[in-house]
């Protein structure tokens, strides 16, 4: 089965959930980008991309392996969860919110 459906969700220390969120759609592809500021907000951005029966959601490299385990377990596994990681000599040069 070919994936069209995406969910970024993206961490910043000045983004809203209810007023940072976006889409980009085509015949072929549609992915709904959501920028939260807390965990919370994370888990929230995530179960309502669920509802919109999106297939896989990617997570920015602001988050943690810890974060992303339970924004997994918030959404009950339901769909592949993936996290956008750097080389340690990356991680070192950005400071995430």
């Amino acid at each position: 089965m070919s994936l069209s459906r995406y969910g970024f969700i993206v961490k910043g220390a000045d983004l809203e959930l209810f007023k940072h969120h976006s889409r980009i759609k085509s015949e072929l592809f549609d992915i709904a980008v959501s920028g939260v500021r807390t965990l919370e907000e994370a888990v929230m951005a995530a179960q309502e991309m669920l509802t919109r029966r999106i297939e896989v959601i990617e997570l920015c490299g602001g988050f943690s392996a810890e974060e992303e385990a339970h924004i997994r377990e918030a959404i009950n596994d339901h769909v592949p969860l993936g996290r956008v990681q750097y080389r340690s000599e990356d991680q070192a040069r950005v400071d995430w919110p």
